[in-house]
C-alpha cells in the first residue's frame, strides 16, 4: 500500500505510515488508502486500519443524503431543544433531549446498545449547556469514541456541532442539532 500522506510504500497492514507517522484510513468499500473523511473512489467514509482489523465499522453515510428529505418536516416549539443521533443502516435513531450516558449496560439506551459488544458498558456521556450547546464526553472507554474521525481523550467534553459525525466504538452516527434553548428548528 502506499501512504497517501508521503506516497512511500507501507505494509498493507500497516496502521501508520513508517516515514510520517500518519494514521493510515482507508474505505471499507473499496479498500483504497485515503486521508480526508470520505474515500474519492466511492463516496464511503474512512475508517483507520486498526478500527477495521478489530471490527467491522457500521457506517451511516451512505444514508446521509436521504436524511433531510425522508423525515417529516415538524416544528419544534421555541424553547425545546435537543441532538438525534442517527445511523439509518442498522436501524439507529436516538433522540436526546437531556443530559444522557450511552452504553451497553447503562444509560437511556441499553436495549439498543445491549447487543453491540464493541460499546462499553459505560461508554460516552451527552450533555447540554445552555452556554457551549451539546457536548460528548469519553467515560473512558475501551474501543473509544471519536468526533468527526478525532479520537476524544477520556473525560474532556467535546463540543458537538451540526451535520457532524460521533462514532462511538464501531457504530458512526450522524449528528444532528435539533435546536438550542430558545429557538425553532425543523426536523
Amino acid at each position: 500500500m502506499v501512504c497517501p500522506f508521503c506516497k512511500i510504500d507501507i505494509a498493507d497492514d500497516s496502521f501508520y505510515c513508517d516515514q510520517c507517522g500518519q494514521e493510515i484510513m482507508v474505505c471499507p468499500k473499496c479498500g483504497k488508502a485515503g486521508k480526508g473523511k470520505m474515500c474519492t473512489s466511492d463516496g464511503t467514509a474512512l475508517v483507520t486500519v486498526k478500527s477495521r482489523a478489530s471490527a467491522p465499522v457500521v457506517s451511516a453515510v451512505e444514508s446521509i443524503a436521504s436524511v433531510g428529505g425522508s423525515a417529516p418536516a415538524v416544528s419544534m416549539p421555541i424553547d425545546t431543544y435537543g441532538l438525534r443521533l442517527l445511523n439509518k443502516n442498522i436501524g439507529i435513531d436516538l433522540k436526546i433531549q437531556r443530559d444522557t450516558v450511552i452504553g451497553r449496560t447503562t444509560g437511556d439506551f441499553v436495549d439498543i446498545f445491549s447487543m453491540y459488544s464493541q460499546v462499553s458498558g459505560k461508554h460516552c456521556q451527552i450533555n447540554f449547556d445552555s452556554q457551549k450547546g451539546w457536548t460528548v464526553t469519553d467515560l473512558n472507554s475501551t474501543n473509544g469514541t471519536k468526533f468527526n474521525n478525532m479520537p476524544l481523550k477520556p473525560f474532556q467534553p467535546q463540543l458537538i456541532t451540526d451535520k457532524s459525525f460521533l462514532l462511538i466504538a464501531n457504530i458512526e452516527f450522524y449528528v444532528e442539532v435539533l435546536g438550542q434553548a430558545g429557538k425553532t428548528t425543523r426536523l
